[in-house]
């Protein structure tokens, strides 16, 4: 296996440390220390700490739209069953990573210090996510999986805000309680009054 690069292994340090810390709460010096890598490294790479931010959220978003994406192609699954594996795995990520949370919503907490580069990309990358599983919702209707009163792209957003609240809950001491909530209405939501034919 190819030994990662400086870069990468002070891009990981920086997601575990702003996940756990939050974006203001992430110092650069103790984080190179953690990973033993002079400061004079870091700003080889990154110009700033709001551009190696911006490495951070790319680097998270990146993984996690190709993970999304291979998901939401599985034709083996119907798409109401994929959305359902979808919110599964998020929840899974968000609670067996080293620290548990989401990127995205840790960001969205600080943007208040965000410069307006690094807010345009949380929105984007917000967006991109809507627009997966938007589509998604899209398929699950026309198959009469999901209410076809339903605006695909509401209800997204929708299911994202729930996400992120479920995130914070979890964090807040209600652990898996959280995520199951979360998961029971959205699934009551997509699934009301659609599909009553078959059941």
């Amino acid at each position: 296996m190819e030994k990662p690069s400086t870069r990468d292994r002070i891009v990981v340090a920086g997601r575990r440390a702003m996940l756990e810390q939050g974006y203001e709460g992430t110092g650069i010096g103790p984080l190179l220390a953690s990973v033993a890598v002079p400061k004079g490294s870091f700003y080889h790479f990154f110009a700033s700490k709001e551009d190696f931010a911006g490495a951070v959220l790319k680097s998270y978003a990146d993984q996690y739209r190709q993970q999304r994406q291979e998901l939401f192609a599985d034709t083996g699954l119907s798409p109401l069953a994929r959305i359902e594996r979808h919110l599964v795995q998020v929840e899974h990520d968000s609670a067996e990573a080293a620290v548990p949370g989401c990127l995205y919503g840790a960001f969205a907490q600080a943007v208040p210090s965000l410069g307006e580069e690094l807010r345009g990309q949380l929105a984007e990358v917000f967006a991109a996510w809507e627009q997966d599983l938007a589509a998604l919702i899209a398929q699950a209707q026309q198959e009469g999986e999901v209410e076809g009163g339903l605006d695909p792209a509401e209800t997204a957003a929708h299911l994202i805000d729930l996400y992120e609240g479920a995130v914070i809950r979890a964090r807040a001491g209600d652990g898996p309680a959280a995520f199951a909530r979360f998961r029971k209405f959205a699934r009551a939501t997509l699934r009301r009054g659609a599909g009553t034919s078959r059941d």
